[in-house]
């Protein structure tokens, strides 16, 4: 019998990847210091308003979430990168994390789910669509995903926009899909199969 399409189960994330600009890699103690003030509290709510997570209490949670995702098979810890600046050109200084994208599996038949942030010093300088499409890549050509969804709140413009750029297509939208902070909000579902993906 065939395995289904897709990482298996039981695999753990060993892939490096590199863009012009960036490297994905795992993360470690020293960047969740470095990534906590952008996810953390007041300050933290222009990302985390926006994600399903209400960002972290303390700077351990992350540590301990990059050392899970180190060594956790793709089900059910997902498979996760940092992304960090490659050549030192964007921050100031070689390996400097910045954000983050997650893939984990969405249901069987080589679905995926994919979810990203990135930190607000970095926006509007194509770091997510360029780390982004690498991970989407390596998905369809590497571990046989079929198909990418991602949904995005109504409100949240920016994601759509970057997920319509990527070729991701609009499939839908949930009504009262999820409570954040004390209220119901809708989500936009978006697909992406690899005939979609519009190159970096």
């Amino acid at each position: 019998m065939s395995r289904e399409p897709g990482p298996a189960p039981d695999a753990v994330n060993e892939a490096v990847l590199e863009t012009k600009r960036l490297t994905l890699s795992f993360g470690n103690d020293r960047d969740a210091e470095m990534l906590f003030p952008y996810v953390h509290g007041e300050t933290g709510r222009q990302v985390t308003d926006f994600l399903l997570w209400d960002g972290p209490d303390t700077v351990e949670d992350i540590a301990k979430f990059f050392r899970l995702h180190t060594t956790g098979t793709f089900v059910p810890h997902g498979f996760h990168w940092l992304l960090r600046d490659r050549h030192g050109e964007l921050t100031g200084a070689r390996g400097t994390p910045m954000g983050s994208i997650g893939m984990n599996q969405r249901g069987p038949q080589g679905r995926c789910s994919v979810g990203y942030w990135l930190a607000p010093p970095f926006w509007k300088k194509g770091i997510m669509t360029e780390g982004l499409t690498e991970v989407l890549r390596h998905g369809f050509e590497q571990l046989g995903v079929v198909k990418f969804e991602a949904e995005v709140f109504v409100d949240n413009g920016a994601s759509a926009a970057l997920l319509e750029r990527i070729g991701f297509k609009r499939e839908g939208t949930i009504r009262r899909a999820q409570q954040k902070r004390g209220r119901w909000v809708d989500e936009h579902l978006y697909g992406l199969v690899q005939t979609d993906l519009s190159p970096p």
